[in-house]
Formats: structure tokens, C-alpha cells, sequence
């Protein structure tokens, strides 16, 4: 079974965002894990249905975060990397409130499954 990069970049964006999430509701306000969840959950169902809909209209489709044909390293990987950093936030500067870092990584998130997504509508 041949795993495709940009559903790799998805999966390990997903985990980073899960990171996040806990490091958020643990080292942050421990009140706020529920609202961090429904936060994280919600932008990211809402992007991609959004995003859906707004590229049913687009006369050219965007390109893949990772091309068919990679050269050198993509810029598509660097936004793991990216989330991973902001899981990192809360240890630091523990006791504050982290729901915009969780609002950003989950657009990053939405953006590499709708990136999945294009690549696996194309090949069927």
C-alpha cells in the first residue's frame, strides 16, 4: 500500500494539532480543554467545507502542497513543523489562554486535508 505525501502531511499535521490541544488544555487554562477541542474540531470541519465549496466555483484549481513529482523539500512541509512549535508555546508560558494558536494550527491543518483531499479526488 503506497501512502501518498500529502496524506502523510494531513496525518502527522492532524497528530501536531492534537498536540497542541492537550499541551493547551493541560499546561494552559486546564478550564478551557473542552472549548479548545470544540475549537479545534469545528475550524477545522468548517475550512474544509468552506474551502470545498468556494473551489466548486474556481475556474483552475490550487496545486497540491506536495507535488506528484517532489524536488527538493516542499514548502508544505514545514507547516508540521510549524504546529509542532505552538504545542511547544504552553510549556513556556503556561497559565494563559492558547485558543488562537489552536485557531490558527487548525486552518493549517484544513489546508493540508484539503490539499489530501484534491490528490485523492484526482486519482479516482
Amino acid at each position: 500500500m503506497k501512502i501518498e505525501p500529502n496524506q502523510a502531511l494531513a496525518f502527522s499535521t492532524g497528530m501536531a494539532l492534537i498536540l497542541l490541544v492537550l499541551t493547551a488544555g493541560v499546561f494552559g487554562r486546564p478550564d478551557f480543554l473542552v472549548r479548545y477541542v470544540l475549537v479545534a474540531a469545528g475550524f477545522s470541519a468548517a475550512y474544509v467545507v468552506i474551502n470545498t465549496l468556494i473551489e466548486r466555483r474556481a475556474v483552475v484549481l490550487p496545486p497540491p502542497l506536495i507535488p506528484e513529482r517532489v524536488i527538493g523539500l516542499p514548502i508544505g512541509m514545514v507547516i508540521p513543523l510549524l504546529v509542532l512549535s505552538f504545542a511547544a508555546t504552553p510549556v513556556f508560558l503556561p497559565g494563559q489562554d492558547f485558543a488562537l494558536l489552536i485557531i490558527i494550527a487548525t486552518v493549517l491543518f484544513g489546508l493540508t486535508v484539503r490539499s489530501a483531499m484534491r490528490v485523492r479526488r484526482a486519482e479516482s
